[in-house]
């Protein structure tokens, strides 16, 4: 079985016919959630950025607002706070530490 550091090695063959070593690309990892650390779906991962960067906007993220960033439970949740405060049932103060920054934003959407 191949080490880590073997891993990392990919040998290419020259037109003079000696064999290089050039170091393969990492590949990129599966994205999670910024609050719950859950895995998104309809994020693509096992590829390399330079793959990644050719893909089309689309496919890239989902196109809802935090897509890509937020799980669906967690964007539930900062969409429910946003409409609270929105309607001043709840103070942005009142809103838990982390979604705050959330939805401030969703809240500038709103406008």
């Amino acid at each position: 079985m191949a080490s880590a550091k073997q891993k990392r090695k990919k040998f290419i063959r020259s037109i003079s016919g000696k064999a290089r070593v050039v170091k393969a690309r990492k590949k990129t990892s599966k994205r999670t959630c910024i609050i719950c650390k859950s895995l998104l779906h309809g994020v693509p991962h096992g590829k390399t950025k330079a793959q990644i960067a050719r893909l089309s906007k689309s496919e890239k993220k989902p196109s809802v607002l935090f897509g890509g960033i937020l799980c669906t439970a967690c964007r539930r949740q900062v969409m429910d706070e946003a409409v609270l405060v929105n309607q001043e049932a709840k103070g942005i103060q009142q809103v838990d530490l982390s979604l705050q920054k959330f939805v401030q934003q969703a809240l500038e959407c709103m406008q």
